[in-house]
Order: structure tokens, then sequence, then C-alpha cells
């Protein structure tokens, strides 16, 4: 494999499409469809991160050119290894603590791709303006394109001051609701249970919102990470149909615990899906109106008051992830971003906060569900 070639050539039979991110365009080149659906279905309703399809034909340059190229598992070794024979080795950290073999040249780098679950391996090759993914022709490879492009989004969106919770989040009244939280405190299922519940309600993401300080107020807006969510969960919310849905990453599996009220194994279903599945819609921006800190717990009483702002403060520390990013390492790809602004410190964000509704929440019970909704919506409109 010729790497002046392949960083050069279009690959007969591509697809393009052109994203813009925040005011960078960002060209996408593919010849797998697999992948290319995976992209649309990722990255909608369009804002979803701030990714919009722009119309074809556009005549401004791209700031970055991402080629995905299905290949054979021989030709990316082969790849690899003339990479490891001619360049300097190295390494990078792809996620936090997590880090992979790569070679620089003069005029590109080479990268090693792994997913730290698979032991299939794939490459992607940087030049000055291009990235070309070269990876197998599979379920998994498929996917690199979309994880990509939403490094991309997330380090731009970073870079230009973005405040990052980790946090579900709905709307109601037009307005965004953070749900924030540790990993099992629930805030999926209240998240998704109130958009379901509330009249012209709706689901804006699950795990990681992104909030942008504009003069007075924030802009929340969605990552596009699927809903994971588990059996039990669904039972609270009175969902049971879901033996049949065709969702896109299957069902767990013969030996999950998804089944259990708090299993860690869950279904993951893209926003297309939570739309398709659960007939909530699907709101990618809004402005930020209130914040939700829930508690999840089969033994607990049911309880709904407004926070204190000692508990708000320490669960908003504990779960913001522009404090410590535990999300990804080194910018190992070089993101171009033509603006550079630092987030808002946590505490601006927490004395905005104390201008609006944060209440807690305790659920053990779909009747506790249908109970914090009623009271959700009379809560904040007073």
């Amino acid at each position: 494999m010729n790497i002046s070639e392949l960083v050069t050539a279009e690959p007969d039979g591509a697809s393009f499409r052109q994203l813009r991110i925040r005011g960078h365009l960002l060209k996408v080149v593919t010849t797998s469809p697999e992948a290319d659906a995976l992209v649309s279905e990722t990255f909608w309703p369009p804002g979803m991160l701030g990714v919009f399809d722009t119309p074809p034909g556009s005549t401004h340059r791209p700031d970055l050119t991402v080629v995905d190229l299905p290949s054979s598992p021989t030709d990316i070794h082969a790849l690899l290894r003339l990479a490891a024979d001619n360049c300097v080795p190295g390494e990078f950290e792809l996620t936090r603590d997590y880090r992979l073999p790569r070679y620089d040249a003069d005029t590109h780098t080479v990268f090693t791709l792994r997913d730290v679950n698979s032991d299939e391996v794939a490459a992607l090759v940087r030049t000055e303006d291009r990235a070309v993914i070269v990876r197998p022709r599979s379920g998994l490879g498929d996917r690199w394109l979309t994880r990509i492009i939403r490094d991309v989004a997330t380090r731009i969106a970073k870079a230009e001051g973005s405040l990052v919770l980790h946090s579900s989040a709905l709307v109601f009244d037009d307005g965004a609701y953070l749900v924030v939280g540790d990993s099992g405190a629930g805030k999926s299922t209240t998240a998704i249970a109130l958009a379901r519940l509330l009249p012209e309600a709706g689901w804006m993401g699950n795990d990681r919102m992104h909030l942008d300080r504009r003069g007075h107020s924030y802009d929340v807006t969605a990552c596009p990470l699927p809903l994971a969510i588990n059996k039990g969960s669904l039972d609270v919310m009175g969902v049971s149909d879901f033996d049949g849905w065709p969702v896109r990453a299957g069902l767990p599996g013969v030996g999950s615990d998804w089944d259990q009220f708090q299993g860690e194994d869950k279904l993951k279903l893209s926003s297309r899906e939570v739309h398709r599945f659960l007939g909530v819609d699907v709101v990618p921006q809004a402005p930020l109106a209130g914040v939700i800190l829930p508690r999840i717990d089969r033994e607990a009483a049911y309880r709904l008051e407004p926070s204190t702002l000692d508990h708000t403060s320490e669960v908003i520390r504990r779960n913001c992830f522009s404090l410590d990013d535990n999300l990804y390492g080194e910018d190992w790809l070089k993101v171009p971003v033509r603006h550079h602004a630092p987030p808002p410190s946590v505490e601006d964000f927490l004395e905005h906060l104390a201008k609006l509704p944060v209440l807690r929440c305790s659920l053990g019970s779909a009747a506790d569900v249908a109970r914090l909704a009623d009271e959700f919506a009379r809560a904040v409109r007073l």
C-alpha cells in the first residue's frame, strides 16, 4: 500500500458529503454505504454536537478532509509494517490512559486504531489537511468514521469554550433541563421518562452535554452518544414491546445482566431509534432552563425538592468533564480550530444555576416516575 497515493487519491466509487461544525467545514469521503448511513443515523437531528450537513457544491476549501477506506486485514497490517519500518515509532493517547503505537514521518503520521474492547486493528494516516481511515470491512470498522467525526466536533467545541457535563437532558417548555449525576444515578431513565410523559417535551441526549455561554444565559447542545438503558428502566416507564425492535446494536445477548434494574449491560439506541421506538421527539439544542439531580433506588421513598447549594455544587463538580477530561487524551488528530476560548468556570456556572430551578429527586417505581412528571411540571413553572 503506497502511502503517498493513499493520502492524495480519491477512492473509486466514493460518496462525498460536507459537514459544517461550528463554522468549520469537514469533507467526508467513504466507499461504505453502511458507514455513511451510520453518520446520518448518529448526527440526527441536524445540530447534534453542532454538526450540520451543508448543500453540495460548496466552493470553500474544507478545513479537514476525512476519508474512510475499507480494506483487508492484510493491507492494514502491511501499511502498519511499512510505517514501522520507515518512520519514527512512538505512542499516542487515543482515549484517556489508552495508548497505542504511532509512526511519524516528515509528511505524515500513521496511527494504530484499536477499540479498547476489540483486537480488530485499523489505521489512520494524518497529513496537514487530510485524515485517511484504513479499516476492516466490518460493523466495528464502519463505526470508525462516526467516531472520528465526533472526536473532531468535540475538540472544536471544547477549544471554543464549551463546558462539558456528564449529563442527560430533556426539553420542556422550549428549555433544556440537564439531568446530572454519577453513573447509575438514573440520568438516562429520568430524562427519557420525563420526555415521554410530559406533553410536548423532548429528549436531548445521553451522557454528555455541551454548554456554551451566550451573554447572560447558556445554550445546551447534545453530544450524539446512544441512549444506554436497561430493562429495569424500561419497566419503570411501562415499555414492554422491545423484543421486536430491529435496533442497530441489537438486544443484549444471553448471559448479560441487562434485565436487572441497574445492570451493567444495556440496550443502546441512537437518537433516531429513541424517536422511532420510544415515540419521543429529539431536540439537539435549547437554552438552559434548569437542572435535575436524580437518584434511582427501589428501596428509597419518593422525593422531589429543591436542591441545596452544597449538594448541587458537589454533584456538578464531580461530573464536569472540563475539569479533568477523562474522555479524550492528547489532541492526536491535530483538529484545526479557528477560535479558542476558555470555558466558563464552574463557579460562574453554579452562580447562574442559583437563578434557575435545581431539583433533586428519588425514584423507585413506575408510579414515582408518573408522579415526578406531574410535580416537575408544576415546580419549574412556579
